[in-house]
């Protein structure tokens, strides 16, 4: 069972407070409308002294109660009560005080108890009181129930017509309630451990790409010296290493200061490229509301100073609950504005590095209710998120959809039922790979308080399969570890995939890659020739076993030469694939970026065909490059010329189609530096 995480945890302390208001909402309409008909008709009865029991303790009892239900003095309330239910045990009007007065005080099953009892005793005394016992009911998890008695009502010649739009609400969630638990999802959900659990309150916020660190929000006590403060608690960053020795997780240490403030933080979100973090927190000196997000991106092995993240993600409103896309692009946060009490909004990251053009993320997401904790998963399709606008068991379930090819949101899905139940589910992570959800629970198995918690994920709920690919970016001729840019794209509809920075401190990256789609890597930095490449990766490469990549980049220097690996064309001909216009954007770039070079476009055949033919066919084919960049491109021809060396300067040997593929290339060479 998943019940109300921690307020700032997820960043949400006026939104929880909504959530448990509104989860109470519709029973109290109800209670009240009933007590209100009902109180009338006991006023009534003062003077007409009117009751459905004959007894007169039992009248005189009730008397004295209803004085003391006024004066909210419900203890002694109740004592009347039962004082005249035993006078008379059909008494329906003291039930039905009984079951208001547990309701007011929120002991919610001897409410139940009474509401039963007095529909039993005298079903057609106040037929609405079956749609009190449906709701009581649907929040206790009793769906089978809750559907009888709702029906129960809608069957009852003498009901309220203005309850109708409740009652079809009633049956419909009764019904989705009952069907789920008749068939259950797998969920078997295991505590992380006690390196990372304490007996205070800990709350999952992100788990890397490697899973191999965790980062999580802990709540404990304040160390304060004063009285009025010796109760209050402060929320702060904390995360565990597993170890590789033994797979346990280490000892949870608290993060840097910089993100631990003496205020309160939560709802971390690391990009899967572990280079930009985001996160919440409410009443800064520098807010723009009660609540917003805020952005730290890292340098070699060093977190910079977290800062606002800004207009206009952040507003005069409240936002929370800030999520990246696997290439650190889009993010996905909350606001409490829009169709509902909150909703779901992504923003867009610019050409001047600001978060902007901030959007709604649309009816099929959005409700008129409550949507909160996104979260997107790497395959940059699948959105997991809370929501109580959806059908679901309770308060707030957890849902999913998934993005199609054209970018539309598809059918919202509940996770199913014991995922979800009739208590509230905040907030789910899925690991990299796909098969693994972590959660916070306050089951009582665990070590005190909520837990971090972590169950396999069944097939269905489970993201598109994505691969990653990790390596090194280095200087070709002293492997000295590099800081450069790249960005893969999909060579089939050229759209950028990832884009991101090697490690300053290593080289090092990670990214996520799409399976089985034809992939061009481009990674440049100035003072550099460009590296190319393209490949295609299939099954078997996870977060766990990545798909291996070094990249050595070339000095630029007289005569140095590097492989155009992503210019294509087809057999025989000199015309110029779509899929090479990428990697002709790249070396406008380049030139753009190293104005003080000079360089030849080299086209290069086999030995297959004559020598005249094969030197014919690699002239056009550098020649189609320079005229696609000087006349599409604008490229200044002062900076670039061609020559065609046909099979004259072969790479290998000719033998094996695959070393006649490598001989078939287009290169550049630097020929001038200024």
């Amino acid at each position: 069972m998943i019940k109300i995480l921690s307020p700032i945890a997820i960043g949400i302390t006026e939104l929880l407070n909504i959530e448990n208001m509104k989860s109470k909402v519709l029973i109290t309409i109800i209670l009240i409308s009933m007590f209100a008909l009902s109180y009338s008709a006991y006023s009534q009865s003062r003077k007409t002294q009117e009751f459905t029991s004959k007894s007169r303790k039992a009248k005189k009892s009730f008397k004295r109660a209803i004085t003391f239900f006024d004066a909210k003095q419900y203890k002694d309330a109740i004592y009347e009560i039962q004082d005249a239910l035993k006078y008379d045990s059909n008494f329906v009007e003291a039930y039905l005080m009984a079951g208001q007065i547990y309701s007011e005080t929120n002991r919610n099953k001897k409410s139940l108890y009474y509401y039963r009892k007095a529909s039993i005793v005298n079903p057609d005394f106040y037929p609405d009181v079956f749609i009190t016992l449906s709701v009581m009911e649907m929040k206790l998890g009793m769906y089978k129930e809750a559907l009888a008695d709702m029906q129960v009502y809608d069957a009852h010649p003498n009901k309220n017509s203005r309850f109708q739009p409740t009652v079809d609400a009633g049956i419909e969630r009764a019904e989705f309630g009952k069907w789920n638990m008749e068939h259950p999802v797998d969920y078997d959900p295991k505590n992380i451990g006690i390196s990372v659990n304490s007996r205070n309150d800990e709350y999952v916020n992100t788990v890397n790409t490697e899973e191999n660190r965790v980062i999580f929000t802990r709540k404990s006590p304040k160390n304060n010296r004063t009285r009025e403060q010796r109760n209050a608690e402060e929320e702060d960053f904390y995360q565990s290493v597993r170890q590789y020795s033994n797979n346990d997780w280490n000892i949870a240490r608290r993060m840097s200061s910089i993100f631990n403030t003496s205020g309160n933080e939560g709802a971390m979100n690391i990009s899967p490229d572990q280079t930009k973090m985001v996160f919440t927190a409410c009443y800064r000196n520098d807010g723009r509301g009660r609540c917003d997000i805020y952005i730290s991106e890292k340098r070699g092995k060093t977190w910079s100073m977290p800062r606002n993240i800004g207009a206009p993600v952040n507003t005069g409103n409240w936002e929370s609950n800030p999520c990246l896309s696997s290439d650190g692009k889009t993010l996905y946060f909350v606001r409490r504005k829009g169709r509902g009490n909150s909703d779901i909004y992504t923003a867009e990251l610019l050409a001047d590095g600001k978060f902007g053009n901030v959007k709604n993320l649309g009816e099929i997401i959005n409700t008129d209710g409550s949507e909160m904790t996104p979260f997107i998963h790497a395959d940059g399709r699948t959105l997991y998120f809370a929501s109580n606008g959806h059908i679901g068991m309770g308060g707030m379930d957890l849902f999913m959809s998934r993005k199609d090819s054209n970018g539309m949101w598809g059918p919202v899905i509940n996770l199913g039922y014991p995922i979800n139940d009739f208590e509230n589910q905040m907030g789910i992570i899925i690991n990299a790979k796909g098969d693994m959800a972590y959660i916070s629970s306050d089951m009582k198995e665990g070590f005190g308080g909520y837990d971090i918690y972590y169950f396999e994920l069944y097939d269905d709920a489970r993201p598109v399969q994505v691969n990653y690919m990790k390596g090194l970016v280095a200087d070709k001729d002293s492997r000295k570890s590099l800081e450069a840019n790249f960005k893969l794209y999909d060579l089939n509809t050229n759209t950028l995939i990832v884009e991101s920075n090697s490690d300053a401190r290593d080289g090092s990256f990670l990214v996520t890659i799409p399976n089985n789609a034809e992939l061009g890597l481009y990674v440049s930095r100035k003072g550099y020739l460009d590296f190319s490449e393209n490949f295609k990766v299939g099954k078997g490469h996870s977060s766990i076993k990545p798909f291996l990549k070094n990249v050595y980049l070339q000095k630029i220097d007289l005569n140095k030469k590097v492989i155009l690996k992503n210019i294509f064309f087809a057999s025989l001909s000199y015309e110029l694939e779509p899929q090479s216009f990428i990697e002709l954007e790249k070396i406008n770039d380049f030139l753009a970026l190293n104005s003080n070079v000079r360089i030849e476009i080299g086209g290069h055949t086999d030995n297959v065909g004559s020598n005249s033919e094969n030197m014919t066919l690699s002239t056009k084919r550098a020649n189609a490059v320079y005229e696609y960049l000087i006349n599409n491109l604008k490229v200044d021809s002062k900076q670039i010329t061609y020559k065609g060396y046909g099979e004259n300067e072969p790479v290998t040997n000719n033998e094996t189609e695959q070393g006649r593929m490598l001989n078939r290339r287009t290169e550049i060479k630097i020929i001038d530096i200024k």
